[in-house]
């Protein structure tokens, strides 16, 4: 059995998934497999991946249905006590396995532990600092995550039996990974790792990118739904979660008006002002909305998206 289960999700990404997996093939750790989800490609992506002759590399493909229906196909076929996850477009250290690994031997309390990370958006790193470093902490970080999004896919080392009936939710196709990592903190303790640190890379193909706009209130869905329905009261305050809410809710909001979908707009300022109706911002905010003036801003078919239920996989009667 292999002591680690790298999962690679990936889409029309022929021309770079081979540098993930090559990141992968010269870590000092090598008792691994790789499962590499090809989320309905149309490009040269299953040319390229077997065409990387070695034994540990197994290709699945799917029908397309996003980068969380691929994670959750991968896990479901996974074998190793650790599972890694590791976007296509993204690299690992060379020693990233090895420490991290070593790391969850000798703290068996915690079921995951996680790097920090570092966007890498040109050839010359400008700070290098990793990302939102203040915020990385040890152990019940359910709060701290819902306030703030810094456990990325790319860094973290799951042992695989804290995942047990544990899946990515398909109904997200942007921000299922800050949803994930949330509902997966009330289940176990994370560490962080201060010994390595990984590089994100934005390439302009990204599904959070693709999505910007539509998809910019699913953080807002994902976050209600932990606190109202899957126990976060019991971890947040209703003053800090409403303050949270109202404030994505926000941010939505400004998004939709910046590009011209007035109706959007103003729903979303509403929805910011009934968790917050005290906020002066949020009714400037629908003035500023209102007084939008674009051909998108009359769509009259555009609503708020329906609350979240049950977090969604399609494999779930398969388990």
């Amino acid at each position: 059995m292999p002591t680690i289960s790298v999962i690679i999700p990936t889409y029309n990404r022929g021309y770079i998934v081979q540098r993930a997996i090559d990141s992968i093939l010269i870590q000092s750790l090598s008792n691994f497999e790789i499962i590499a989800v090809d989320d309905g490609s149309t490009d040269n992506t299953r040319i390229v991946i077997e065409s990387v002759k070695d034994s540990r590399i197994k290709y699945v493909y799917k029908p397309n249905g996003g980068v969380s229906s691929a994670r959750n196909v991968g896990m479901a076929q996974a074998t190793g006590k650790y599972i890694a996850f590791l976007d296509s477009d993204d690299t690992w250290p060379v020693d990233f396995l090895k420490i991290m690994t070593a790391k969850l031997e000798q703290n068996r309390d915690f079921g995951v532990a996680y790097a920090a990370t570092k966007i890498n958006n040109s050839e010359e790193d400008k700070t290098g600092r990793p990302s939102y470093i203040e915020r990385y902490v040890s152990g019940s970080i359910t709060k701290k995550l819902f306030k703030n999004s810094f456990v990325w896919p790319m860094a973290v080392l799951i042992r695989r039996d804290v995942l047990k009936d544990f899946w990515f939710d398909e109904a997200l196709k942007n921000s299922d990974d800050n949803d994930a990592f949330l509902r997966l903190s009330v289940r176990t303790k994370f560490l962080f790792v201060p010994d390595i640190i990984v590089l994100r890379y934005s390439s302009e193909d990204a599904h959070s990118k693709a999505s910007y706009i539509s998809g910019s209130c699913n953080r807002a869905r994902s976050l209600e739904r932990f606190y109202f329905k899957l126990g976060g009261d019991k971890f947040v305050s209703r003053k800090a979660a409403f303050s949270k809410i109202s404030r994505v809710y926000r941010r939505a909001a400004e998004r939709h008006r910046k590009g011209g979908y007035r109706i959007a707009a103003v729903e979303l300022y509403k929805k910011a002002v009934s968790y917050q109706p005290f906020d002066i911002r949020l009714y400037i905010g629908v003035i500023k909305a209102l007084l939008t003036n674009s051909p998108k801003g009359i769509n009259p078919h555009w609503s708020l998206p329906e609350p979240l239920g049950e977090p969604l996989c399609h494999l779930k009667s398969k388990a």
